[in-house]
């Protein structure tokens, strides 16, 4: 087994390989966590491999860790369809929640997609419960119009200079502790590839928006309107803008976001704006210890 914080060029091609191999045994759609700077740690250990003892360049199982907070992780993992039920999975796990446990992590979020049915039969058989569902939504960028936007706003970019404000409107939007926000917008503000936004009414930051810029496609993160200004049709003029901005600067590259089943409202503007459900994640929660209890 390998443990590391980042992945060699060989690791990322194995990986890839063994993603394209699930997927297409269970008609699979989603990729792997392979981002560790957006972790709330960025030098935590994230990525656990385990190749063949006999074929070293043939990975056979693959976990990574997704945390962006302090007080949860995320857990996503692949193993090779040929070597499924010989335990490649609960050796992997075992690892990774040691690791979590030294970062006192105990609530666990496993991520997998409907389709994936010997997902499913492991976690049926562990300690876990469902939680909810994430759609990913995607729109191509060509032909956004935009919205005339009240002489009241103004969409700015965002940078670490205003942490402060974006902190106040991030707490109060994710119902986060400030500290837990300061620290996710910290390391978020710092990383190349991901820009800001910020919605401003009369001088205060009231809404924002993240984007990470991949090789194929846009993402959209941490979308949030303050809660002293939602329901207004604020989002759905920042979201205008925001994509109108890309249209330009990114013609004819594809936009995605991610939206909670639970959060209908958000479902519901993204797809009045012209976002489509291309795929969708279960979540599946469990508590560190009552797993590891389950792996003793």
């Amino acid at each position: 087994m390998i443990v590391a914080n980042e992945l060699t060029d060989s690791d990322r091609a194995n990986i890839a390989a063994l993603e394209a191999l699930c997927k297409q045994h269970e008609t699979l759609q989603g990729s792997m966590f392979l981002s560790p700077e957006q972790n709330f740690d960025p030098k935590m250990p994230c990525f656990y491999m385990l190749y063949h003892p006999l074929k070293k360049n043939e990975l056979i199982a693959f976990l990574s860790i997704f945390a962006p907070f302090d007080d949860e992780a995320e857990i996503y993992a692949y193993t090779a369809p040929a070597y499924r039920k010989r335990g490649c999975f609960y050796s992997l796990l075992k690892r990774a929640l040691t690791d979590l446990q030294s970062y006192g992590i105990k609530n666990i979020l496993f991520v997998h997609e409907p389709n994936g049915i010997d997902c499913k039969f492991i976690l049926e058989k562990m300690p876990t419960k469902y939680q909810y569902s994430e759609y990913i939504l995607t729109i191509n960028n060509s032909n956004i119009p935009i919205l005339s936007m009240p002489d009241s706003l103004t969409l700015l970019p965002a940078s670490s200079s205003d942490l402060k404000g974006l902190t106040i409107l991030h707490a109060a939007a994710f119902k986060n502790p400030l500290n837990v926000s300061r620290r996710f917008l910290q390391n978020i503000l710092s990383l190349p590839h991901i820009f800001a936004k910020k919605l401003i009414f009369k001088g205060k930051i009231i809404g924002c928006c993240f984007i990470i810029k991949q090789e194929n496609n846009l993402s959209l993160i941490s979308i949030a309107i303050h809660p002293s200004y939602q329901k207004k049709g604020y989002a759905n003029t920042m979201l205008h803008a925001v994509l109108y901005e890309l249209s330009i600067s990114y013609p004819g590259l594809p936009v995605s976001l991610e939206v909670n089943s639970e959060n209908i409202a958000a479902l519901s503007l993204y797809q009045k704006i012209g976002f489509q459900v291309s795929s969708q994640f279960d979540y599946t929660y469990a508590d560190r210890n009552a797993i590891f209890d389950f792996l003793a």
